[in-house]
């Protein structure tokens, strides 16, 4: 057998298995897919194990355990009642609803309110799709492959506008950004026939019909960046599955159009990708996880709009989604990853040549985390974690352990897959 399945506790799904390694679906998996075979990777290589080093401490404590709705996987962080507290979105994929928790400022965070959607909700992400100062929230249903637009009522919640977006033929990953630079959000997603579909932002809660680019392989993460410092908002997709893989950059042109790059090499099997500026030189770099390969891969910007993947390194086992920031304040940053075998969160530290300290800091979370962001949910200054638990429906909350600020001015924002 090319890989064990199963620990006592629990088995990975068909998904995990997939380009859907992000998402933590299960019963429907069987339903939607279209060929089995697709996707599947080649467990018997394994990820090159560096130079161990001395074993450090965790630097989160688990402080706060709250429920969701079921088999909570993507998961956002970010302040939507403007109430300067960051709150806290989760997507759950076994019950088509996303769950909603404002922030109390102390770690801690309010009962959800739960939002119905279409089926199989898999990545949200926010941004103010009507310009009223609000964030929204865009749902990406993989069953139903559509997009759901709900808008920010300001009073603490939620609307479903009418209609839904068609997102393309087996939607896997969304992300938003102002493509065509008229002020209002556009948004982009990947669909597993080597396409990404970017659709223009109306600026009233509606979108232009997809225009879809062809890709060198078949996508699954994507983030947006200013690669090559031209002012245009890039996108940067991890390739996996059967046949290419790797890391493909669509340059930015300003006016909602992109040109594809040839693709780069960025680990074995990318799943997820997340933004860092991992050797200190103000050029976005990347790092992609590839789960049933337990490996992480770093993606070096050149500065000539060429990137090069350096080794693949280990992180824990089975590695989901990513978050990146400065967790200990030296000006580096650093990366948590959810393991999804492991019950775990790893923090693996940044040592500002691109690569990471070996081995990772391990915290132990409830079964099967999934989605994971950072951001300082007690404001104290310093950068806290929150991931999703699919086996337990719940949040974890880990807070910054016996640490005071060790640079109190510098501002760092935390960036997730």
């Amino acid at each position: 057998m090319l890989f064990s399945l199963r620990s006592t506790k629990k088995i990975p799904s068909a998904i995990d298995f997939l380009f859907f390694s992000r998402f933590g679906v299960l019963s429907q998996m069987k339903k939607y897919l279209i060929s089995g075979g697709l996707f599947l990777a080649v467990f018997l290589v394994g990820c090159p194990q560096p130079k161990v080093q001395k074993k450090m401490p965790p630097l989160f404590v688990l402080s706060f355990t709250i429920e969701t709705g079921k088999e909570p996987s993507f998961l956002i962080a970010d302040d939507f009642n403007r109430d300067k507290k960051l709150d806290l979105v989760v997507v759950n994929s076994g019950d088509k609803s996303f769950s909603y928790f404002k922030g109390n400022g102390d770690g801690t965070f309010k009962d959800q309110r739960v939002f119905s959607t279409g089926r199989d909700p898999i990545c949200v992400a926010a941004a103010d799709f009507n310009k009223d100062g609000y964030l929204d929230l865009a749902i990406l249903d993989y069953a139903d492959q559509n997009i759901e637009i709900f808008l920010n009522t300001r009073l603490g919640g939620f609307q479903k506008i009418k209609g839904k977006i068609d997102a393309g033929k087996i939607p896997i990953n969304l992300t938003t950004g102002d493509f065509n630079e008229d002020g209002f959000p556009d948004l982009a997603v990947t669909l597993r026939f080597h396409k990404v579909s970017v659709l223009l932002g109306k600026g009233n809660g509606q979108f232009k019909a997809a225009k879809s680019i062809p890709m060198k392989g078949q996508p699954t993460g994507i983030v947006i960046g200013d690669y090559n410092h031209d002012q245009h908002v890039d996108l940067a997709v991890a390739v996996g599955g059967s046949g290419n893989k790797g890391v493909q950059i669509l340059w930015g042109k300003g006016d909602g159009e992109f040109n594809p790059s040839k693709l780069f090499r960025g680990g074995s099997q990318p799943l997820t990708i997340v933004n860092i500026d991992a050797n200190s030189d103000g050029y976005g770099d990347l790092v992609t996880s590839s789960n049933p390969l337990h490996a992480m891969n770093t993606v070096i910007n050149n500065k000539d709009e060429t990137f090069t993947g350096l080794k693949d390194f280990a992180s824990g086992n089975f590695p989901k989604f990513v978050a990146s920031a400065d967790f200990t304040g030296d000006g580096i940053p650093d990366i948590a990853v959810s393991n999804s075998t492991d019950d775990a969160v790893t923090v693996s530290l940044g040592k500002g040549d691109g690569t990471f300290t070996y081995p990772p800091i391990y915290h132990h979370v409830e079964e099967h985390p999934q989605g994971i962001v950072a951001g300082d949910f007690n404001g104290d200054g310093l950068i806290d974690l929150a991931v999703s638990c699919r086996d337990q429906n719940t949040l974890n909350v880990l807070m910054k352990r016996n640490m005071v600020n060790p640079n109190p001015n510098k501002s760092d924002t935390p960036k997730t897959t």
